[in-house]
């Protein structure tokens, strides 16, 4: 039971009509559980391989974060990323305003490239708002893969893209 609804499926066979829809305001631990299990199910259904090799330790998503120093030792920029199958996420690039335009926002990436090519990396992928650093992106090589027009519906754009890295 999930609150007092049953988790189940239904069989293909069965009228929709009866069924009981709900606004909530939070879902219950248990019911979260039970909403992703459907997912959870047909996603290993559709793509066996690729959750049976995603299950296994030495494919967990791998932390890779590069943080800059000034000379005395100050941070002045970073990057949190995770590196999995073939892929970089960046997640987040930061840098000090007043060490921004100087290579630190280059050099962040640079090393997180290079680390995940190492680590087996082919592509790469970020996004950024249209108010960020789309161009500083397609300057190190970034190709824009996807547009989200008003995204924070304040007419910002949020771009997405990727790259390649290394050898296919």
């Amino acid at each position: 039971m999930v609150g007092n609804h049953r988790a189940g499926s239904i069989p293909a066979s069965a009228n929709m009509t009866g069924m009981d829809y709900k606004l909530v305001a939070a879902l219950t631990e248990e019911t979260r559980a039970a909403v992703f299990s459907f997912l959870r199910s047909y996603n290993r259904a559709q793509n066996p391989a690729f959750f049976a090799a995603r299950d296994l330790p030495e494919n967990a998503p791998q932390p890779l974060n590069v943080v800059a120093f000034d000379p005395s030792g100050t941070v002045v920029g970073g990057l949190t990323a995770e590196t999995q199958f073939a892929w970089l996420k960046v997640s987040i690039v930061a840098v000090a305003e007043n060490a921004r335009r100087h290579g630190v926002g280059r050099g962040l990436m640079e090393l997180a490239e290079k680390e995940a090519v190492a680590r087996g990396c082919r592509h790469a992928f970020l996004d950024t708002m249209d108010y960020q650093a789309p161009g500083f992106y397609q300057k190190l090589g970034y190709q824009i893969a996807g547009k989200l027009e008003n995204w924070d519906s304040h007419g910002h754009a949020q771009f997405l893209f990727t790259k390649g890295l290394g050898k296919p």
